[in-house]
């Protein structure tokens, strides 16, 4: 076991608006132990389940949904198939009505506004055989995990998706640290997008993250926005030697607090 993912169990009971829990998933488990996880899916997640054509994209699927459920549900109390989804403009997921989940927890109606300032904010990525869970509270949210592939033509996608100062620093670095650095700003780039909840609608090139693997994960620039970089942490995350992997949170000041699963036990 990575020392530095020791199994969520240790995880603090509370989750408050600062903390961050980073959750990894191992999605190459043995059929006999991701098929039961999916009686913690709704019946429509089940059908989604049954309609991959291979049993790969099927168990990343279910491990993915399952942990997710798991984990929102013992923050907010309720049994895994009972957390209800909702999705924004451009597709991403958050927790359904904040009414309802106060009804089935049998909180008063007064206690609605206070947890829209701390309403559980989550986001989930996998790529390969790594899947990534990310919550905190009152604060927008965004994780990316990304498999290296040495097949990517990375300098020809940074050119035409990065801005020019990050295609710039990527072509600069030695040949050895490309493939690292195109991978800690795409993923970096992801999580920002994803947190954004902006999907395909804002450019990957209107605004810039360190790229340098050398240097810190830092958000240099947004177009139009001088002050948005100062509202934002971004981390990167060692999750493996293949892959990259970035977090971003909507929170100038975070605590970052990185766990296995506990499905990930052997």
């Amino acid at each position: 076991m990575n020392s530095l993912w020791p199994l969520a169990p240790d995880l603090p009971a509370e989750l408050v608006p600062g903390t961050v829990q980073v959750i990894r998933l191992n999605l190459d488990l043995p059929r006999e132990r991701w098929v039961p996880l999916g009686e913690v899916l709704t019946a429509a997640e089940q059908a989604r389940a049954a309609r991959f054509r291979f049993d790969a994209p099927r168990r990343q699927f279910i491990i993915c949904r399952a942990a997710l459920r798991q984990l929102l549900g013992s923050h907010l109390h309720l049994p895994p198939q009972e957390i209800e989804f909702e999705y924004g403009p451009q597709g991403k997921p958050e927790i359904g009505s904040i009414h309802r989940i106060e009804t089935k927890m049998g909180l008063p109606i007064q206690s609605i506004s206070s947890s829209m300032e701390s309403k559980l904010e989550f986001n989930v990525s996998h790529s390969g055989e790594i899947g990534l869970i990310a919550l905190t509270r009152g604060s927008a949210i965004g994780i990316d995990v990304e498999e290296y592939n040495s097949s990517v033509e990375i300098l020809r996608l940074a050119e035409r998706y990065f801005s020019p100062a990050e295609a710039k620093t990527l072509f600069k670095l030695p040949a050895h640290q490309q493939q690292a650095g195109f991978y800690r700003g795409w993923t970096c780039k992801e999580a920002y997008i994803k947190a954004k909840g902006s999907g395909l609608s804002l450019p990957l090139s209107s605004f810039s993250v360190e790229i340098d693997p050398d240097r810190p994960a830092a958000l240099i620039h947004v177009d139009d926005l001088p002050d948005e970089p100062a509202r934002w942490t971004i981390r990167t995350l060692e999750v493996d030697p293949h892959y990259g992997a970035a977090i971003m949170v909507e929170r100038p000041d975070c605590q970052f607090v990185c766990r296995e699963w506990p499905g990930n036990e052997p």
